[in-house]
């Protein structure tokens, strides 16, 4: 018993894999169509890499800069004599010193084992 070719519904999503347009998708379009998604799915994996790392990075530089405000701040509350807020900030400074050196630590050394892994993957 002879069997019926196979067929495409009108407008499905496989008809875009029908690249010589003959009405039969080969095996050769399907890897094609494969290789394809693929390299999109890696592509986007790098840009949402890419994108966390902007993150990460500007929380880095965030929490730096909110290091190096912080005594301005200080200065500022005593400068308009406002003392009991100046002295609960600088109660709070060395914890909060400790929890945004810790977090700045973290970026550098996750930046620098990183790197560090990527040159010993370049070698091989």
């Amino acid at each position: 018993m002879a069997r019926k070719p196979k067929t495409l519904e009108a407008g499905s999503i496989f008809e875009e894999l029908d690249v010589d347009g003959d009405g039969i998708i080969t095996d050769e379009e399907m890897a094609k169509a494969r290789e394809i998604a693929e390299f999109q799915h890696k592509q986007s994996l790098r840009e949402n890499e890419d994108k966390k790392e902007d993150q990460i990075r500007s929380m880095a530089w965030f929490a730096l800069w909110g290091m190096l405000l912080y005594p301005v701040l200080i200065l500022i509350t005593s400068f308009f004599d406002v003392d009991d807020a100046a002295q609960i900030i600088g109660d709070i400074a060395p914890t909060y010193f400790i929890a945004i050196a810790g977090l700045v630590a973290a970026f550098f050394g996750a930046q620098a084992y990183t790197s560090t892994n990527k040159s010993n993957d370049d070698d091989f």
